[in-house]
C-alpha cells in the first residue's frame, strides 16, 4: 500500500476541494513532496499530522488507503479500551487498526495510546491466557495481530522529522519481546525524533557498535528477563561507558529490570511507561534555533 497520495486522493479523504488543498500545501500547513515531473504527492503521516493538529475529520479515509469509517467522530478512550480487548481475544485486525488509528486520529499521543490501550490490554488478555480463560493460540494470534497493528500507526505517526534528534534502541539477547520496542520507537518519532528500533535478541557488542555508528542522542534498551545476572550487569555498565563517550542518554525499561536489579547497573533513566519515555526525551531534545 502507497504512503504517498495525490492532492486530489487527499482533498477527496478530507472532504475539501483539491484547489483548497493545494493553497494548505503552498501555505506549508500540509508537508508535500514533488515528484521528477513536478507533481505534488503527500505523505500519509503528513496529513494525518494536519488533521489531528487542526481536528478535521475523515469523511473519506478509503481514498488514502485507510479503513471505512475511520476519523469521522471523536474517539472515546474507554469505549477504545474495551473494544481493543475484543478485537485482541477475537482476531479481528480490521477492527484493532480502526480503534487505534481513531484514537490518534482524534489527537491521543501514541505516548497515551500505548499506555491506556495497546499496553493494558495485552497484559489482560496475558491474565486471561494464564488463567485458561482463552486458548493459547488466541494469547499468539493477538501478539501477532498487536505487532502488525503497530506497524500500521507506525505508517500513520511516519519517520519522525528529518532534522530530529538521533535515538535508536531494542532488546538484549536472550529477550525476544518485541512489542516494547517498537512501541518506544513510535512514542519517539511523535516526539519529534528520528528514532528507529533495531529489533530484538541483540548482542550487546552488537548494541555498542549502533552506538559507535549512529552516535544517537539517545539509546533505548527493553528488558524483559535476564538470563545470566552477573554477565548482564558487567555487559550493560560497559554500554553505559560507550553511551556516555558518544554523548547518549541511555534509556531503560521494562519487567526485567527490577529495584533490585537497577541497584546494580548504570542508566540515565529508567522509565515506567511511555509517558514518561516521552517526557524525558522532551527535555533532552535540543531546541531549534529560530
Amino acid at each position: 500500500m502507497s504512503d504517498f497520495f495525490s492532492p486530489k486522493d487527499v482533498a477527496i479523504a478530507i472532504g475539501v476541494s483539491e484547489s483548497s488543498l493545494k493553497r494548505w500545501v503552498d501555505r506549508g500547513l500540509i508537508r508535500a513532496e514533488k515528484t521528477a515531473g513536478g507533481h505534488r504527492r503527500l505523505s500519509l503521516d503528513s496529513v494525518l499530522n494536519y488533521i489531528r493538529g487542526e481536528g478535521k475529520s475523515l469523511p473519506h479515509p478509503e481514498a488514502i488507503g485507510l479503513p471505512e469509517g475511520i476519523g469521522a467522530q471523536p474517539a472515546n478512550e474507554e469505549a477504545a479500551n474495551a473494544d481493543f480487548r475484543r478485537a485482541m481475544v477475537a482476531g479481528d485486525e480490521l477492527l484493532a487498526r480502526r480503534i487505534i488509528l481513531d484514537v490518534f486520529i482524534s489527537g491521543m499521543s501514541v505516548a497515551k495510546i500505548c499506555d491506556n490501550i495497546i499496553t493494558p490490554v495485552f497484559h489482560q488478555i496475558g491474565d486471561l491466557w494464564r488463567c485458561g480463560e482463552i486458548e493459547v493460540f488466541q494469547e499468539r494470534r493477538a501478539c501477532e495481530t498487536c505487532s502488525r497493528v503497530i506497524h500500521e500507526l507506525r505508517r500513520a505517526v511516519g519517520p519522525g522529522p528529518q532534522d530530529g534528534p538521533i535515538a535508536i534502541g531494542g532488546t538484549i539477547d536472550g529477550d525476544p519481546y518485541t512489542l516494547a520496542t517498537g512501541m518506544a520507537e513510535l512514542v519517539l518519532r511523535d516526539a519529534g525524533w528520528r528514532a528507529m528500533s533495531l529489533g530484538n535478541m541483540l548482542p550487546f557488542d552488537a548494541l555498542n557498535r549502533a552506538l559507535q555508528s549512529d552516535r544517537p542522542a539517545l539509546m533505548w534498551v527493553s528488558v524483559t528477563s535476564v538470563r545470566d545476572m552477573d554477565r548482564f550487569i558487567a555487559n550493560f555498565n560497559l554500554l553505559f561507558d560507550e553511551a556516555r563517550a558518544v554523548g547518549a542518554a541511555l534509556v531503560v525499561g521494562g519487567q526485567g529490570l527490577t529495584a533490585d536489579v537497577r541497584q546494580h547497573i548504570r542508566y540515565t533513566t529508567f522509565c515506567d511507561n511511555f509517558r514518561h519515555l516521552e517526557a524525558f526525551a522532551n527535555t533532552i531534545r535540543p531546541r531549534k534555533v529560530e
